[in-house]
């Protein structure tokens, strides 16, 4: 394995992962977080700006699990202004 560093925070990792344990648990939670708000919302989408200030979790993540389970299209993240913040 190779010397790398996380995706997220920089730390350096010795890992095939490419996030540091810390990073992984806590996407891992935020991502659970966002599950259970979608699923309690249904077709109750809001904004992603309501979304984050609802769950707390960063709108770049809220918009990377939207396209993960398809609830937008990943070429509309180009065109919002979350896409370039460095969360």
């Amino acid at each position: 394995m190779e010397l790398k560093k996380c995706k997220n925070c920089g730390a350096f990792i010795n890992s095939e992962s490419d996030f540091c344990n810390t990073c992984a648990n806590t996407l891992s939670y935020n991502k659970t977080i966002l599950k259970d708000y979608f699923e309690g919302n249904g077709a109750n989408l809001n904004s992603v700006t309501a979304v984050s200030s609802q769950t707390g979790v960063s709108p770049t993540i809220i918009e990377n699990y939207m396209v993960e389970n398809n609830y937008i299209d990943s070429s509309a993240l180009e065109k919002t202004s979350f896409a370039s913040l460095p969360y």
